[in-house]
């Protein structure tokens, strides 16, 4: 049996093309800049699966047929869940594999600046300890060099408060991450979400001032805009704590990189994990390059890649399964 799938967001043509061979109990029909979702839509579409386009209670109208709705990632704000649910249809979520890789480095980060990761691997491999006046021993259970560096910046994160600045898929699957290593997630957008989201992401919105002050962990996760260019600059940078740390895996324009450098070369911030920044490759003559209380990595958010076939192609095999029984 072959069943319609309808994909609602324009730009997925190419992909689903692609992909119709690997799928042939379903028909796939795609929304583009001629013709929106609503205009596909009737009573032959079995599946509807959407990214960030709207689906509402006029579209499912217009879908008699519909049986299942799939969202490409967690967040499904732009989804009228009142209506999916008061239709009795079937809802999953496949996670994007790009935000997913983001959200892996983000936590990557907070857990080396959190360990002092990269200075105290300097310190084993250029054999530090005998400027501590050390001399290697033999180990044993109960004895050892426990933390023979004396490096008072490592703590745990358990406890600590993040603040997540833009709660989109990237911000989403890093506050789950950060739920479960016993993080509070504090998050800033310019729409919160409902409080069904903010519960199941463990998060809790608040204003740019507060989730500053009051975090440990500031992570920038916005889009690069006109509107979010430099809006980290000196003065939302001093109201964070002489022990906190912001990790940028957006883009560099976000911050005033200026602004940031000064601060942590004052320790006026604890330190930095930044896979971004203004000017790509980082110059080899940045300030960046020499501060200790910073992590650097050359924009490796993304993982191994992604595309369109990628997410596409996941959605279309859970679409089979939901649709399967």
């Amino acid at each position: 049996m072959t069943h319609t799938i309808l994909m609602a967001d324009a730009g997925y043509e190419t992909a689903a093309a692609d992909l119709a061979a690997e799928c042939p109990d379903l028909k796939l029909l795609c929304a583009d800049e001629s013709a929106g979702a609503l205009a596909l839509a009737s009573s032959d579409v079995a599946g509807l699966i959407v990214g960030t386009a709207s689906v509402d209670e006029a579209l499912l109208n217009a879908l008699p047929g519909l049986r299942a709705v799939l969202k490409l990632g967690r967040s499904y704000h732009n989804i009228d869940m009142d209506s999916v649910r008061g239709r009795g249809l079937e809802f999953a979520c496949v996670p994007r594999k790009g935000p997913n890789c983001v959200a892996e480095l983000a936590l990557t980060l907070i857990l080396a600046l959190s360990k002092d990761l990269v200075i105290n691997n300097e310190a084993v491999s250029l054999g530090a300890y005998r400027y501590r006046g050390l001399k290697p021993e033999i180990t044993a259970e109960r004895k050892m060099a426990f933390h023979w560096m004396h490096n008072m910046r490592v703590h745990e994160v358990v406890g600590k408060t993040l603040g997540i600045i833009g709660m989109g898929e990237i911000g989403c699957e890093l506050a789950r991450r950060a739920s479960v290593m016993g993080m509070r997630n504090l998050y800033y957008k310019r729409s919160p979400l409902s409080t069904e989201l903010e519960s199941i992401f463990d998060a809790t919105y608040t204003g740019l001032d507060d989730l500053l002050a009051e975090s440990d962990y500031v992570c920038v996760a916005t889009p690069h805009t006109p509107q979010t260019e430099g809006m980290i600059g000196a003065a939302q940078i001093a109201l964070m704590k002489e022990s906190a740390y912001i990790v940028n895996i957006a883009r560099g324009g976000i911050i005033d990189e200026e602004a940031m450098i000064e601060a942590l070369s004052e320790n006026r911030i604890a330190g930095a994990g930044l896979d971004v920044f203004t000017y790509e490759p980082l110059p080899a003559e940045s300030p960046l390059c020499a501060l200790e209380n910073v992590i650097l990595c050359p924009h490796i958010g993304g993982g191994t890649g992604t595309n369109r076939n990628i997410e596409l192609g996941a959605a279309l095999a859970e679409m089979s399964r939901v649709l399967a029984g």
